[in-house]
């Protein structure tokens, strides 16, 4: 029996259900990675993290078919991602039947899922993508490219050279340095650095 399996027994002997809850998020399922406990899991066992992935609140996972995040990911607060669907033409019954189509979602390493996104079934990211807050993804996205809009459409592209450098580099964003960073706050045409502040990212 592995070691994830041993500490998942060992926490649900607690009986004090919000530090059960807590403890089953950081040391159970997810040990090197930061999902936050107001994250909504469905069919948990189907869900694959790499490590380093961030997952903020009131994010909706149904891994019926099974969602794999790649390392180094973050996902923002209200994203929702189904790896499944009804059937509604099958002729049977009316809005949809009792059966379901499944494909899993496969999201890279390196993206950055914006607040309020969803996923559908049998969409692959694939690494370094960023999906602007809001998008509604239904087809594949490619390496490096940023999509937005509903359905979700390229829109931009990330520096592949920039890029490529950063993951030679190993500078991949630590959970922790996410609590304090330094703001540019525009003004116009004018840039200016605020600081030192507080994030609730």
């Amino acid at each position: 029996m592995s070691w994830i399996k041993i500490k998942q027994k060992l926490i649900k002997l607690i009986p004090v259900k919000f530090l059960r809850d807590y403890l089953s998020w950081h040391y159970g399922w997810f040990p090197y990675n930061n999902v936050s406990i107001k994250a909504n899991i469905s069919n948990i066992k189907n869900l694959k993290l790499d490590g380093n992935v961030y997952i903020k609140d009131n994010v909706q996972l149904r891994c019926g078919r099974g969602i794999h995040i790649g390392e180094n990911t973050h996902i923002a607060e209200f994203v929702y991602m189904i790896s499944t669907n009804h059937i509604y033409n099958s002729g049977k019954q009316i809005p949809f039947d009792d059966t379901s189509y499944a494909y899993t979602i496969d999201i890279g390493k390196n993206c950055w899922i914006g607040a309020r996104s969803i996923i559908n079934p049998g969409v692959n990211i694939e690494e370094g993508a960023i999906v602007a807050a809001g998008s509604v993804v239904t087809k594949s996205v490619p390496k490096c490219a940023i999509v937005g809009g509903n359905p979700a459409k390229v829109i931009g592209w990330r520096d592949k050279e920039i890029y490529e450098q950063l993951k030679v580099e190993k500078k991949n964003a630590k959970l922790n340095d996410l609590k304090t960073r330094i703001w540019i706050k525009i003004n116009g045409s004018k840039k200016y650095m605020e600081g030192n502040v507080e994030s609730n990212v």
